[in-house]
């Protein structure tokens, strides 16, 4: 039996569930604990499917509101409501609520789909694009590939925009279709070729070991900087622009590192020549986080990622928090 004709398997560890128009996003209510390396992390959602510690009420319940769009470094994979940078961002702004938005896993297109969905629904007076750089890859692509509870391969489908030669983009993909496993005999879908294969043996030697390998290779995690016209940059740049454009209040993109860049093993020159040209192009402000993570020294910043996990700890968390606040203060006054 096709697999596709069965009932959709259930998202990874039952925090996900299926969503027609982001392909998934949190089962709303939850309050469950996580086993992680750095000890276990809290998930707690609201009721539109988020881990914020607010709901996505109309009106505002202080001063001043600010609405955070990301993936996984911004929904806090590894670490406890209460800990992340948007936690930490509102405790340094005074009477201000800030609303996580983030979804792990997700692309910039698909946070631009939670901005037009939740945020026409409520009030706001300001906005903070945050942008992993690596979500350049996912924007690009029209699934993910995830474990499910027993940890086979499970095929989840998303959004994708289709950028045209004028710049407008389209969406595609919409409504998403289920997750699904796929047949034993069927191959992943843009599986990757030989250097996929070597990459996936070197991070199957450990994180010690990748870590000698990078450093010895000057490995480039995302070449899809390297040029302006790459296919990637223009599709993200366009997203970019046009989110920024429906923002009628103060926006401000922060740019996200991956370690390689946080670590200084790899050159972050052509990701700060990209996001600089948006910025003249754009008008927003664009702060890369790199340069306040630099302010730190050398065992300090490699304590900003798990040992095995390269997502961010409490410290740069916490680093992160108090970067933004700095910048996103003079905007909301």
């Amino acid at each position: 039996m096709n697999a596709r004709a069965e009932a959709p398997p259930p998202l990874h560890r039952q925090l996900m569930q299926y969503d027609e128009l982001l392909g998934y996003r949190f089962v709303p209510g939850l309050k469950v604990r996580i086993p992680h390396e750095g000890g276990g992390y809290l998930v707690k959602t609201n009721g539109a499917g988020f881990r914020c510690n607010h709901e996505a009420t109309p009106q505002k319940n202080r001063a001043r509101r600010v609405l955070v769009f990301g993936d996984s470094y911004t929904a806090g994979d590894g670490v406890s409501n209460g800990k992340r940078y948007s936690d930490v961002l509102e405790e340094n702004l005074s009477d201000t609520e800030v609303l996580n938005f983030g979804l792990s896993g997700s692309g910039t297109d698909q946070q631009y789909l939670i901005y037009r969905e939740f945020a026409q629904k409520i009030d706001f007076d300001a906005v903070v694009i945050s942008v992993l750089v690596e979500n350049i890859q996912r924007n690009v692509v029209k699934h993910r590939e995830w474990a499910d509870r027993e940890g086979a391969a499970l095929h989840v489908p998303k959004p994708w925009f289709e950028l045209s030669d004028s710049g407008a983009i389209a969406l595609q993909g919409v409504p998403v279709p289920q997750p699904f496993h796929r047949d034993a005999d069927e191959p992943a879908p843009e599986a990757g070729g030989l250097l996929s294969k070597a990459r996936k043996m070197v991070n199957g030697m450990g994180p010690e070991f990748k870590d000698k390998v990078q450093k010895l290779t000057r490995f480039q995690p995302l070449p899809e900087y390297d040029s302006a016209d790459s296919r990637a940059w223009q599709l993200l740049r366009a997203i970019l622009l046009h989110w920024t454009a429906e923002v009628k209040v103060p926006v401000m993109i922060a740019v996200l590192p991956v370690y390689q860049y946080v670590e200084k093993t790899a050159s972050y020159a052509n990701v700060r020549k990209r996001f600089d040209e948006l910025a003249a192009e754009c008008g927003a402000p664009v702060h890369h986080i790199v340069d306040d993570l630099w302010k730190f020294g050398d065992e300090e910043r490699r304590g900003f990622r798990f040992r095995s996990d390269v997502h961010m700890t409490p410290p740069a968390h916490r680093a992160v928090g108090d970067a933004m606040a700095h910048y996103l203060r003079p905007l909301i006054g």
